[in-house]
This record gives C-alpha cells, sequence and structure tokens, in this order.
C-alpha cells in the first residue's frame, strides 16, 4: 500500500530499498516489507522520500545509473548517512529476467532493484564530488564538440554547392572555438584542485597521453590510483573477457567499462605503439606472435592505464627506468 504506515515491527527489520529514478517521479520499494511510495523528483519529494526512509533499518538503497537524473537523490541521501549503491541498470535488467520477470514498470523495477540490493549486495560508493562532476560533464560535452567538428570536415569534403561549404566552413570554425573554449574552463578547473593539478602532472608525463586523455581519465576514471590492476582494467572496458565451455575455447572479447574512458586510451595506444619505446616493443612483441593489430592494441591500452594507476597510486611522475617495473 503505497505510504503505508511502518508497524513497530517492522522499524526493526534490517530492509534493502530500490528506488526507481526518472525525469518526473522517484519511485520506492522496500523489502521485505514491501512497502511502496511514488514521490516528485525534486527537492520536495526527495525531502518527503527521506523522511518517510527514516522509519526503516536500511541496509542498502539501490539506484540505477541514469546519467542525470539519480544525482541529485544520491548526494542527498548519503548526505543524511544513507547508504546508496549505484547500479548498472544492464545488470539488474538480466537479473530481473532471471527472474522471470520480463514486464517493465517504474513500481516493479523499485522491486526488482530491492531484492537486487537484497541477494547481490552491490557496493557502496559515495558520489563524485560536485567539481569533478561538473569536470565530466565539460569533458563529455567537449568530447561531443570534436566529434561533431569531425562530421563537419567530412561534409565539407563531399559538398560541392558554394553556399553549403560557406555554411560548412562557419560551422567548422564556431566548433573549433567552442572546443578551444571547453578546453580552457577544463584545464582551469584541473589547475585550481591541487590534487587533480597533481593527477593531470602525472598522466600528461607518460608519453602519449597528451591534454585530451588525462582530462578523460581525471573525469571519467575517478578510481584511478585506488584500484589493483585488474579492477582498473575492467572499470576502462579493456580486460577481456574468456568466453570457454567444455573444450571450446572461444575469443576473448572487452566488453563493458566506460566508453569514454575506452575511446581515450584506445588513441594513447596507436600512438604510444608508434613513439614510446616501451609500448611500441610490447606491440611489436604481441603482433610477431601471431596477434592481430587491433587485439594488440588494445593490449596497449590495458597496459596504459594499469602504467597510469600505477603511477598515481605511488603519486610518481613517468621515468623511462621505472615504467619498466609498473
Amino acid at each position: 500500500m503505497q505510504g503505508k504506515e511502518a508497524s513497530e515491527q517492522e522499524t526493526k527489520i534490517e530492509c534493502n530499498v530500490g528506488i526507481d529514478t526518472s525525469k518526473c517521479w522517484l519511485d520506492a520499494h522496500v523489502l521485505p516489507v514491501g512497502d511502496q511510495l511514488r514521490v516528485a523528483n525534486s527537492s520536495t519529494g526527495i525531502r518527503q522520500l527521506k523522511r518517510w526512509l527514516s522509519r526503516y533499518q536500511i541496509n542498502r538503497v539501490a539506484i540505477e545509473a541514469t546519467g542525470k537524473w539519480h544525482r541529485h537523490l544520491h548526494r542527498s541521501l548519503v548526505a543524511s548517512a544513507v547508504p546508496v549503491a549505484i547500479v548498472d541498470p544492464y545488470r539488474v535488467r538480466m537479473f530481473a529476467k532471471a527472474q522471470g520477470i520480463l514486464a517493465k514498470t517504474d513500481r516493479l523495477d523499485a522491486r526488482v532493484l530491492a531484492s537486487f540490493a537484497a541477494l547481490m549486495d552491490p557496493a557502496i560508493r559515495a558520489p563524485a564530488p560536485q567539481a569533478l562532476s561538473e569536470l565530466a560533464e565539460l569533458v563529455v560535452a567537449r568530447a561531443g564538440a570534436v566529434e561533431m567538428q569531425a562530421t563537419l570536415k567530412n561534409q565539407l569534403c563531399t559538398a560541392e554547392g558554394s553556399f553549403l561549404k560557406r555554411q560548412l566552413e562557419r560551422r567548422i570554425l564556431r566548433a573549433a572555438k567552442d572546443v578551444a573554449a571547453l578546453d580552457r574552463e577544463i584545464l582551469k578547473r584541473i589547475k585550481a584542485d591541487d590534487g587533480l593539478a597533481r593527477r593531470y602532472a602525472i598522466l600528461t608525463s607518460i608519453p602519449s597521453f597528451g591534454f585530451a586523455v588525462a582530462a578523460t581519465l581525471i573525469a571519467c576514471l575517478a578510481e584511478i590510483g585506488s584500484a589493483t590492476a585488474k579492477q582498473i582494467g575492467m572499470l576502462a572496458g579493456l580486460a577481456p573477457i574468456a568466453d570457454q565451455s567444455g573444450e571450446r575455447d572461444g575469443i576473448r572479447v572487452i566488453w563493458g567499462g566506460r566508453p569514454a574512458v575506452r575511446r581515450a586510451l584506445y588513441l594513447a595506444a596507436l600512438s604510444a605503439s608508434r613513439f614510446n619505446a616501451d609500448m611500441k616493443a610490447f606491440y611489436r612483441r604481441l603482433t610477431n606472435n601471431g596477434k592481430p593489430p587491433k587485439v594488440a592494441l588494445i593490449a596497449v591500452a590495458r597496459k596504459l592505464v594499469v602504467l597510469a594507476n600505477t603511477l598515481i597510486s605511488q603519486d610518481r611522475t613517468w621515468q623511462p627506468r621505472m615504467s619498466q617495473n609498473a
């Protein structure tokens, strides 16, 4: 029953909560008591939701990562000392299908999230600092502007009419100005924070890591320096996933992770395989052993992110001799 008052016995039970977030609404479901509540996804609605949740002894709240719509709720719950796990929507959908739940509604999704929290024990993490979230928005905006610039240049190459060419040239010039403005703002924000500035100095000391790669790792891979080599590879989407069954040994592929980080590291690997002596030798060794070039490049990209993770964890810049041991 929506908004049902919890009994005295219910409040003593350790509960797991699922909250489905959308632009307009927040739908909450509490297990094992089965209580539900819908509120507006606004400051007022979040305050109402927190008052309602205060009746329960909460073990964990599970919320799907939605890009934007979960962030205010996440910060507000953590500020009130509520344990929150931000979970991958794909994992939750697979979890629902494994339970035979094929339908999808906001209230049903909230119940599935509560069940996921209870059975899967997703990791509880604090939200990224506001400054880092804003920096990530700028980095994503820059990537979009660069992509648009490339699209316009491709259109210009195939354009024949003089009017269209003039239009495209003006738009390319404008896009270049937008990219430059975003670059200045991103660099300004990184240098304004001592911790981020130090990370930037360490990352740009690595051959093949320029401004764009360093800024992407700082903004979109906040765990770098605090994760293991295996974890950082998975987060970057560069860890090969096994595909074995019986006598069959399938081709390992990379999957998941953070696409923006993976794209940046792949571009860095292209450069490193040509101009970084250590990575060039590593790339050639793999290709000489029969690895396809793209597979070898992914291995270089994974080696680069592990190297960056090691350097940041040890708070030191790249040195030719030390890189051998990273």
